[in-house]
Order: C-alpha cells, then structure tokens, then sequence
C-alpha cells in the first residue's frame, strides 16, 4: 500500500472513533432517544375494548387499525395519547389474518413508545420481527404522535 492510501486508512479510522467516542460521551438524555426493543415489553390489549379508526389497503395487504377512545378523543383535542395506550395493526395477507402489530405508549414523554409482534393466536413473534425497527422507522413521525395513521385517527368519527 501507498503512503498516501494508509494515510487516509487511518484518517478515516481515526474520524470514525472521534464520532463514536463523541456519540457515547454525550450528557444523557441527549441523542437519539432509546428504542424499547425488550421482547414482553408490550402487552397484548384487550381488542374488543379498541375502536377499529380506519383501513389501509396495499395490494393484497389490508391492515385494521385500532386503538382505545381516550387516544382519539386525545388527538382530535391536540393533546398526547395517555400513557398506557395501545395501537393495534391487525394485519391481514390475502384476507388471511398474518400478525398484530402492538405499539404501547409506556411513559408521559412524547417518546415513550414501545413496539411488539404478535402471531394470530396473539404470543409474542420473534422470530422476523425487530421492536427496535419499528421504532426507528416510527421516529420520522416524531411530530405525529409516532403515528402513521394519526390524520385518520383525529378525523376519525363514530
């Protein structure tokens, strides 16, 4: 190797351990906020006691979404979901119920969301499924209450 390529081999190591020395000595509470990824972190609601807000239909995917009338009462005022809430994707592959998505609002701080898998006979899934993934891909509705559906919910009427 040249002198010039180990040159920027090390400048490029040396940066990306200057990123994460500077990522990891971050004052708490500053960065990304933790993804509740602990398998069992989520409960599985009670679906009869949810209100079914809306549908959404890709393909030969059909997903019910539900969740509990103090979070749409919650929304259509502005104000955040009470802890202790549950979102439920029930989602269905060729009318065939495949799995439920369970998302649960676990603490008072906008972020406190957590997010679990569960088969149809509503045990926990762990085998393809990722919590962290779901929350990471959930951050960039930060604003939206961590909500993909949250324009549906406060439009929502009985």
């Amino acid at each position: 190797m040249n002198r010039k390529g180990w040159s920027f081999g090390l400048a490029s190591i040396l940066g990306a351990a200057a990123l994460i020395g500077g990522y990891l000595m971050l004052p708490e509470g500053v960065g990304p906020a933790p993804a509740f990824a602990q398998v069992g972190t989520v409960t599985f609601p009670e679906l009869e006691k949810l209100v079914h807000y809306t549908t959404v239909r890709r393909g030969v995917t059909r997903e019910h979404m539900l969740t509990n009338q103090a979070a749409l009462d919650a929304i259509q005022a502005g104000q955040p979901v009470p802890t202790g809430t549950h979102v439920v994707l029930v989602d269905y592959q060729s009318d065939v119920l495949a799995r439920y998505l369970v998302a649960e609002k676990t603490g008072n701080n906008p972020d406190d969301w957590a997010y679990q898998a569960f088969t149809p006979e509503r045990s926990i899934k762990t085998d393809d499924e990722s919590p962290a993934r779901c929350y990471s891909c959930h951050q960039s509705r930060q604003d939206r209450q961590y909500m993909f559906t949250f324009s549906d919910a406060r439009s929502f009427q009985d």
